[in-house]
């Protein structure tokens, strides 16, 4: 299974914007790139929280500055290269700047203080953001972003153009999917090939021991600091680059990045499909947005809906909906009734 990893994740994120062509998916093709756009994000929010225990209201900063400083990069930066590659850079940058300002200060801090930490962090950021009116137009955001072509050096590809028209009968057609969603899914391969690497390494040991019992790490020879200012600083730059890609795919960007709702979504998606798991935030958030445009189209009690299903996997399913299968598998098997005895 662990070999074929790779490849099913592959095949995965091929097949998946076109679930979205069968009914009542149809007409949401491009709810797949932005679910993962944010499934990035909640994958670096569940590093830091699935495998380093620590549990941040703040990441919403990193995924707001990385947003606003890859649509300054276009509009106000860097107008004249109009470089794609640059502007992702720039958002990443910023956001992992801003994680290791701010981690400098919380990783010493424990439980609630650490929470409460990095909420301040994000307000201050949130206000920063609203009141440089001259840089950022306030509440108002960031509008009209020319998303540049992606430069491949020898060929220059523009990323909301479709792909080559061929039917795939009940799935719609190939060229109802955009170059921007095959770009989003190379990343996201890439991003889960990497936070696997990280949490199979000596580092990933590392914080596990630290989750666990950090006194007991610290006279094993672990720095525990210096372990959570690193994986905070990793969290934060996985951030950024989800609110680049996000303000660069929307071609806006607003305050509502900045939120602490925001910050609680990465929480909900991570918990819903399973802390501590490398494809439960993706999972996660594919389901919860799922019931936010589909849902909210044919009821407007989706909130109603959402808050419920997000109390029926803490109560039932506390391991997430892809955590608890991943327990239950590796207890001889899978079966739903193994799955709702797992505490």
């Amino acid at each position: 299974m662990k070999r074929a990893f790779y490849p099913l994740l592959a095949v995965a994120l091929v097949v998946f914007p076109y679930v979205f062509h069968l009914p009542p998916f149809y007409g949401y093709g491009g709810l797949a790139t932005q679910i993962l756009i944010l499934g990035i994000a909640a994958i670096g929010f569940n590093l830091l929280l699935g495998y380093a225990g620590l549990l941040s209201y703040g990441h919403a900063a990193f995924y707001g500055l990385g947003s606003y400083a890859a649509a300054l990069s276009v509009l106000k930066f860097f107008p004249s290269t109009h470089s794609f590659g640059l502007a992702l850079l720039v958002g990443v940058i910023i956001g992992g700047l801003a994680a290791a300002l701010v981690g400098a200060f919380v990783v010493r801090l424990y439980g609630i203080y650490f929470a409460l930490l990095t909420v301040a962090f994000a307000q201050m950021a949130y206000f920063i953001v609203f009141q440089w009116r001259s840089l950022t137009n306030g509440d108002d955001g960031l509008q009209g972003i020319t998303t540049p072509p992606l430069n491949l050096g020898v060929a220059q590809i523009d990323l909301n153009s479709a792909l080559p028209a061929l039917p795939l009968g009940p799935f719609g057609d190939l060229s109802d999917v955009k170059c921007w969603y095959v770009y989003v899914a190379l990343v996201t391969f890439l991003v889960v090939a990497f936070v696997r690497t990280v949490v199979n390494s000596q580092f990933g040991e590392a914080l596990s021991a630290i989750r666990q019992n950090e006194e007991r790490s610290t006279f094993v020879g672990y720095d525990p600091q210096r372990y959570k200012f690193a994986v905070f600083v990793i969290s934060g730059i996985l951030c950024g680059l989800a609110g680049a890609l996000r303000g660069l795919y929307e071609g806006s960007t607003a305050l509502d990045s900045l939120t602490i709702e925001q910050s609680g979504s990465f929480a909900i998606y991570t918990i819903v499909g399973g802390t501590g798991t490398l494809l439960g935030p993706l999972i996660g958030t594919a389901l919860v947005m799922w019931l936010q445009n589909v849902v909210s189209a044919v009821t407007p009690a989706w909130r109603l809906i959402e808050g419920l299903l997000f109390v029926a996997v803490i109560v039932f399913l506390p391991h997430g909906i892809f955590g608890t299968f991943v327990k239950a598998r590796a207890k001889d098997g899978f079966s739903w009734r193994r799955v709702l005895e797992i505490k």
